[in-house]
């Protein structure tokens, strides 16, 4: 669990570009950024999930 935290943290930091690069390329996108973009509610939205269940399993 602390380990996908992690990961939805970093999907929406530049460290995730080395990630997103590849589906830009791909889908010939004009914003490299749109990747990030499209899926950092879904980051945050997991990221704030698992807060909260670790907060309540944990203490």
């Amino acid at each position: 669990m602390g380990m996908l935290t992690g990961y939805c943290g970093t999907l929406v930091t530049p460290m995730a570009a080395n990630f997103n690069i590849v589906p830009v390329l791909l889908l010939e996108l004009r914003d490299p950024h749109a990747v990030i973009r499209a899926q950092w509610p879904t980051a945050l939205a997991l990221l704030v999930a698992n807060l909260v269940l670790m907060s309540l399993l944990v203490f």
